[in-house]
């Protein structure tokens, strides 16, 4: 007696696909997760730059402020006299490009503080700017840039 069993004809059982199917699923979610990691990633850091930008270009402003006398000092007018606490500026809501926004929008989502404090006649002004803004997580982070701006008088 002779058994007739599977002819093989080289073909996959559909159990077979179904597996290929699954593993290769799996393969392609753990691939998308590390590329979300990626473009996250890549978002913050260009915040951060951008923060930095931002930063710097108020240190500049504030460089460019003219202080060779008592009558042409320029950043008087903005600086907390000594000695006491240094008082930081409103909020002032930046874009890219530094423009400014009343509100916090996502577009103006970076936040700069400065504070100018003078620590009186022949010493020099500590000048603070801070740049805030959040994470894709919602967390804060701050960019903040400290400098003495000596005075020639």
């Amino acid at each position: 007696m002779k058994i007739i069993g599977r002819q093989a004809d080289g073909g996959f059982t559909l159990l077979e696909v179904l597996i290929a199917m699954l593993i290769a699923m799996i393969g392609l979610m753990g691939t998308v997760a590390v590329q979300m990691t990626v473009l996250s990633g890549s978002q913050n850091a260009n915040d951060a730059g951008v923060a930095m930008r931002l930063a710097t270009q108020t240190m500049e402003e504030f460089n460019a402020r003219i202080v060779r006398q008592p009558t042409e000092d320029l950043m008087a007018a903005v600086a907390t006299p000594a000695p006491g606490p240094c008082v930081w500026t409103p909020d002032v809501y930046l874009d890219v490009n530094g423009a400014r926004n009343a509100a916090l929008t996502p577009a103006f989502r970076w936040i700069r503080r400065t504070c100018v404090l003078n620590r009186g006649v022949g010493l020099p002004y500590n000048v603070s700017v801070e740049i805030s803004y959040a994470l894709d997580t919602g967390q804060a982070k701050i960019v903040r840039l400290d400098m003495e701006r000596r005075k020639t008088w």
